[in-house]
């Protein structure tokens, strides 16, 4: 009898074992640095001169993306982060081949301290490059990359982002 109160308890804390390892590999996140109200809508935008006027950037990433995510799957992920954390617009910039091999989407923050304005204090693609420069070619990348049930990539890769807030959307 002991014996298996003892065997289900370890099969039951093995259950819960495995679905918080389950739940937390799915995506990794670093903390922000500036925290933005939830927002019900983002926009991905592939051009830096879409961006309007009054747009702040509070978090500069890197997206590290694994090979066998879908096309849907990665835009649907990358706009649950952005609401989630308060983005009206995603900026998305070059993408390269990873030099790691993540098994899910991993969301790496290089800053700012505190938000800046887009406009007039944006200075480029210029963060994260001790982890940048570690990858291999650049990567062709379009809105065709976040549509359909095929892999968005054939090989897993890191993006450059930016989420901006804006006062003029809200």
């Amino acid at each position: 009898m002991q014996s298996s109160r003892n065997f289900r308890s370890a099969v039951l804390a093995a259950s819960i074992w495995l679905t918080l390892v389950s739940c937390s590999a799915q995506q990794q996140e670093e903390s922000l640095a500036t925290v933005m109200p939830a927002t019900s809508s983002v926009e991905i935008i592939l051009d830096e001169k879409a961006i309007p006027d009054s747009c702040d950037v509070f978090a500069q990433l890197i997206i590290s993306v694994p090979a066998s995510i879908s096309a849907e799957e990665l835009k649907q992920r990358i706009e649950q982060y952005g609401m989630r954390n308060g983005a009206d617009y995603i900026l998305i910039g070059m993408i390269r081949e990873s030099s790691e091999d993540p098994e899910n989407v991993i969301f790496r923050t290089y800053g700012p301290k505190t938000p800046y304005s887009f406009k007039t204090r944006w200075i480029g693609w210029k963060f994260g490059f001790s982890d940048w420069n570690s990858g291999g070619p650049l990567v062709d990348f379009g809105y065709n990359r976040l549509a359909g049930s095929k892999p968005a990539f054939d090989v897993p890769v890191d993006g450059q982002a930016l989420l901006l807030a804006c006062t003029a959307k809200k």
